[in-house]
């Protein structure tokens, strides 16, 4: 009788959920056991069940990724966790590893590879798929202009990373919302980013 593999995923972009949802379901051994959008969700279903694998998104609200999958592996240790995410660097990959994760998948992987390693991981085999654009990247590439930062911004950087809207942040730092936004437009413009998901990706790469 061929084995059915339980997978729960935890990831706060419901589109993206459902489309990894979909890739699962294409897989007659793969049996979906719930969809949820943040870590306190899944801890409070491991309570009365325990899936052969979770599969996590690295930044979200509350609880990121890194920290739920050691809390689950140090309470779980057959539960194998995989790691995902839109952000890929090597410093990544590396935390992953650190945090007790058995593979970790950029969200970019295309549906028949990530069904191979999900397989692979499950049968007992680390998987830690490299980005491309890690793989590309020049050894003499010139190092983001850290030093125009001010602490501000480190401090708004951080909660950007850890997943909080202006709105939290504003709250947290005791600022307004409207300092928060101009914030965010100097850090990018300082570092020659477009986007705030270039950003986070430079933050877990430099560990800011």
């Amino acid at each position: 009788m061929e084995t059915t593999y339980n997978i729960v995923i935890v990831d706060d972009h419901r589109l993206f959920a459902e489309g990894l949802e979909r890739i699962l379901m294409d897989e007659p051994d793969f049996s979906l056991q719930g969809i949820y959008s943040n870590g306190n969700e899944l801890l409070h279903h491991l309570n009365s069940k325990k899936p052969n694998l979770v599969m996590l998104d690295i930044q979200m609200a509350g609880i990121d990724g890194l920290e739920l999958c050691k809390k689950i592996k140090s309470n779980y240790t057959d539960i194998k966790v995989i790691l995902i995410s839109m952000f890929e660097s090597n410093t990544i990959i590396n935390e992953a590893k650190n945090n007790g994760a058995d593979g970790y998948i950029p969200k970019t992987t295309d549906a028949s590879m990530m069904k191979k390693t999900i397989h692979d991981i499950l049968e007992g085999s680390p998987v830690y798929l490299r980005p491309i654009a890690e793989e590309c990247k020049e050894e003499n590439s010139s190092l983001p202009n850290f030093h125009l930062i001010s602490k501000r911004e480190r401090d708004i950087i951080k909660l950007i990373k850890k997943g909080y809207t202006s709105k939290d942040m504003a709250d947290e730092l005791n600022i307004s919302q409207y300092t928060v936004e101009t914030h965010r437009k100097n850090i990018l413009k300082k570092l020659n980013l477009k986007s705030v998901k270039d950003l986070i990706g430079l933050a877990y790469e430099y560990d800011l």
